[in-house]
């Protein structure tokens, strides 16, 4: 009885198939880290040393990351491999998800859905700062951005 990875594979003739079904598949993933990845606030947001440690907690606090995020004996969440970068991760996942290889059991799915979660909490941080500027603009008589 073959596996799903081996009947998913048996399915195409060749590597260009089995990869249009995988983006066909993964439009909405693919979208989705696109668009974070060409959001210039967000890959900010990601690369500032200020960030880093809740980043890195909320990524290894998903318990997904657990084979690149590990916790040193001080508790601090560090990265112990010099290749593994969190925007470049993204792009590795992209690159995952337009490929020949099967996803279906891919690691990578629940990954990109904590990506997802993180941006989220992003973009609502971002949302709330903008609203707290507003009030202290009309609090102090200072012009609205409006």
């Amino acid at each position: 009885m073959p596996t799903r990875k081996q009947s998913w594979l048996n399915r195409f003739a060749t590597y260009y198939a089995a990869t249009e079904e995988n983006k066909r598949q993964f439009s909405k993933r693919i979208k989705q880290l696109t668009i974070m990845l060409e959001d210039e606030s967000f890959l900010e947001y990601l690369s500032n040393p200020e960030n880093k440690d809740d980043i890195l907690t909320f990524l290894l606090n998903s318990s997904q990351f657990d084979d690149y995020i590990w916790v040193s004996e001080y508790d601090i969440p560090y990265i112990p491999d010099i290749d593994f970068g969190l925007i470049n991760f993204m792009k590795k996942m992209v690159g995952a998800f337009q490929s020949e290889h099967f996803m279906l059991d891919s690691n990578m799915r629940k990954q990109s859905i904590v990506y997802i979660q993180l941006y989220v909490q992003h973009l609502e941080r971002r949302r709330n700062d903008e609203i707290a500027k507003m009030r202290d603009a009309f609090k102090t008589g200072t012009s609205l951005p409006f």
